[in-house]
């Protein structure tokens, strides 16, 4: 059987949609976490939201999804590589409506943060191509 020209099999789909949803599912255990021993304020709610990107990590998800339902192994495997890549324009939309509208109607200090992701950029794509090779590596080895 030809991998490159089949679609994925039910098991190799789910394992790539574990690895997809399992960063947010951390994140909102984390932030869960934080929220019900009182390290979060009310105030400081939406502000933690955006700094772990959640937002952006949910709509990402979602696309990837999506789009990884219709690919075959080496395409899905492509998209792994490239994920890490794609994932920072749906983090970056959060941060630039925030700090947009923290211009138009907030607080003035706020505005930073309609740039100041740029500063977490390198950080993303480490942390997002570690977990890409330990995807396809445990990819490799189960299947």
């Amino acid at each position: 059987m030809n991998t490159s020209l089949t679609m994925l099999s039910r098991a190799r789909l789910n394992f790539f949609l574990t690895a997809l949803w399992s960063p947010l599912l951390l994140m909102l255990g984390f932030f869960s976490l934080g929220l019900w021993e009182g390290e979060f304020s009310s105030e400081t709610h939406w502000v933690y939201l955006l700094w772990f990107g959640m937002p952006g990590l949910l709509l990402f998800a979602l696309w990837a999804s999506r789009a990884a339902k219709s690919r075959n192994e080496q395409q899905a495997l492509r998209m792994v590589w490239w994920a890490p890549v794609k994932f920072i324009l749906f983090y970056a939309v959060p941060w630039m409506l925030y700090g947009l509208c923290s211009l138009v109607i907030g607080p003035l200090d706020d505005s930073y943060m309609a740039y100041g992701w740029i500063m977490l950029v390198p950080h993303l794509l480490i942390a997002g191509y570690f977990c890409s090779g330990v995807t396809v590596a445990l990819y490799r080895i189960f299947f």
